[in-house]
């Protein structure tokens, strides 16, 4: 019989998009509670070159101050590091390319601050292509394709999780590495724009890339609140869908986020799907990065084999990030 919690602290455990509000230190005690290895940390999305180097540098101090806890990740050698000291690994992450604005020479510049993972848009349309909530979909631009370029060159890995379904397509067919979709589920099982479709996944495994399972509670089921069993069953789709060798975690927790951040968040949504998202209770049994163990002990529940649960939990992310970042 395997012990669901032994096992689950013996796993690289990777959460493959976290957007919790990491200024505040319960965030990284969370983490560290939780047994996560390694975490995508959203720093940045809709903010500009300069308030995204000052929240850098926040999170510089934050990192400082919780170092009996977390460092930073820049290469593959750092994830060790924190796995033999028990500290949680920090990728730091943006989840758009507002950041860059129009100086593609910035890319540099974060890659050389530790930006390791990078979204190309957020919900709407911006210099690199469209997301998944703007009125039409034109694809990527030919500024988007000259970012994608760089970002293969420095060793980013790009992020499609909230573009539209042609950004996707079209930045999958244009990167020369994999790509990820850090946190999104099938829109077969569930439609939503934020989902991906079938064609979509498999063209971005045939690629090489990595899907992160999403917990938001309105992107599983519209039967809320939602339960684990809910979400398993999306990893369950996912890896009949594509294989075990291409399935994350990117449950997409937003922990502490002060109010004005959420309503930034959610302004490109209908008015609808905007109370919607904030009065929808948690997903049961998975409320919290906290209750991760839960996950662990539903896949092993579930039958899969130790060495599959792994991959799920960490390892899948892990080859990917050694693909891409090739340190």
């Amino acid at each position: 019989m395997i012990d669901p919690i032994r096992f689950h602290h013996e796993c690289v455990i990777v959460d493959g998009l976290n957007a919790s509000w990491f200024f505040e230190d319960a965030v990284f005690r969370n983490l560290h509670q939780s047994g996560v290895t390694v975490v995508n940390a959203t720093v940045a999305a809709w903010q500009n070159p300069a308030e995204t180097i000052d929240f850098v540098g926040q999170m510089y101090q934050k990192l400082e101050k919780h170092s009996d806890i977390a460092l930073q990740v820049r290469c593959m050698a750092d994830i060790e590091t924190a796995r033999a000291s028990s500290r949680v690994g920090m990728i730091l992450g943006f989840q758009d390319t507002s950041p860059v604005a129009d100086q593609i020479h910035l890319l540099r510049v974060y890659h050389e601050l530790g930006i390791r993972i990078m979204q190309l848009t957020y919900n709407t349309e911006n210099r690199v292509g469209f997301g998944c909530q703007a009125p039409e979909d034109k694809g990527l631009t030919d500024y988007g394709r000259q970012v994608i370029a760089e970002m293969n060159r420095l060793g980013i890995l790009i992020d499609l999780s909230h573009c539209g379904p042609r950004t996707t397509m079209e930045a999958i067919e244009a990167s020369a590495g994999p790509v990820a979709i850090t946190h999104a589920n099938p829109a077969s099982q569930f439609p939503h724009p934020r989902n991906k479709s079938d064609d979509i996944i498999r063209a971005l495994v045939d690629k090489g890339g990595v899907i992160g399972a999403l917990s938001f509670p309105a992107m599983i089921t519209s039967q809320l609140p939602a339960s684990i069993e809910n979400y398993l069953d999306v990893i369950d789709y996912l890896v009949t869908l594509v294989g075990v060798d291409s399935v994350g975690l990117g449950p997409d927790f937003m922990e502490h986020m002060p109010p004005e951040i959420e309503e930034a968040a959610l302004k490109a949504l209908p008015p609808d799907m905007q109370t919607l998202f904030r009065n929808m209770p948690p997903v049961e049994r998975f409320s919290s990065i906290v209750d991760l163990p839960n996950v662990t002990a539903g896949l092993l529940k579930r039958g899969y084999s130790e060495a599959d649960a792994a991959k799920i939990l960490g390892q899948n992310w892990i080859g990917l990030y050694r693909r891409v970042w090739r340190n």
